[in-house]
């Protein structure tokens, strides 16, 4: 999940291994090995799509706040919901690529959901790509962002936070990782990070950092609205921090 709208051949040459693969068959099998994650509620998705006709539910209400026992689903710019955002909100930027895929990866199946949005119609748009996911259970939405703010971690910083006793966790998936991680980092994947984050220190901050900023906001939020005290490298991530030379332990596998 990159935050970046187009690559060079060059760039993909340089940093994706894939590339480096010369003979078809081997290309194919090394692709075949490295499983997509699936959404938990794929199977729910299935059901509906096998089922009967469900016709478009009414359109849900603004609200002036939260519905109570609601998760609340900041689709606003990352920057926003940094700036400024309600209390135990994940941020899942209606903007970025993959919002409902995500969405399904992170959201509590189980519980109803408030959209916070910018705009009425941002609003109808992110509840439309919920339902994309079979998320249909949306209480309403409310307009604008609230109080609680998070400050982002420089890449530049990161070390003198390390220094200090922040946790580092990468929340890339392991085959990413495996191309190079920051040492002595913890590897927990941001779909995973609501049913994880039960293990992770609450006396220690934490960083989050992903491979160039949009998953780590996620895994921040989520963490922050369990009440731990996670910042998010959002301006760059490892793709940099590697490019950089910076300091970093690389996994091979037997045979590679």
């Amino acid at each position: 999940m990159s935050s970046r709208s187009s690559k060079t051949i060059g760039f993909e040459r340089r940093f994706n291994p894939m590339t480096s693969i010369a003979e078809l068959d081997a290309f194919v099998a090394e692709s075949a090995s490295v499983g997509a994650p699936k959404p938990p509620n794929v199977s729910r998705i299935v059901t509906l799509n096998q089922g009967a006709f469900l016709a478009v539910p009414p359109a849900p209400p603004e609200l002036p706040v939260p519905a109570p026992d609601s998760q609340t689903l900041d689709v606003r710019p990352v920057e926003l919901h940094l700036a400024g955002h309600l209390e135990g909100a994940i941020n899942i930027p209606l903007s970025g690529s993959g919002f409902a895929t995500k969405a399904g990866f992170v959201l509590d199946a189980g519980a109803p959901v408030t959209v916070a949005a910018r705009t009425e119609a941002e609003a109808h748009d992110a509840i439309a790509g919920l339902r994309s996911v079979a998320i249909v259970d949306v209480a309403g939405y409310v307009l604008g962002g609230g109080e609680e703010q998070t400050t982002p971690v420089a890449l530049d910083d990161l070390e003198r936070l390390e220094a200090d006793g922040a946790l580092v966790v990468d929340v890339r998936e392991k085959d990413e990782r495996d191309e190079g991680y920051i040492p002595g980092s913890r590897n927990i994947p941001y779909r995973l990070m609501r049913v994880c984050c039960p293990d992770l220190p609450a006396d220690r901050p934490i960083v989050t950092i992903c491979g160039s900023g949009p998953r780590a906001a996620i895994a921040a939020s989520i963490l922050r609205a369990k009440g731990l005290d996670a910042r998010p490298v959002v301006d760059g991530g490892m793709t940099d921090w590697l490019a950089r030379g910076e300091r970093a332990v690389t996994f091979r596998r037997c045979g590679s």
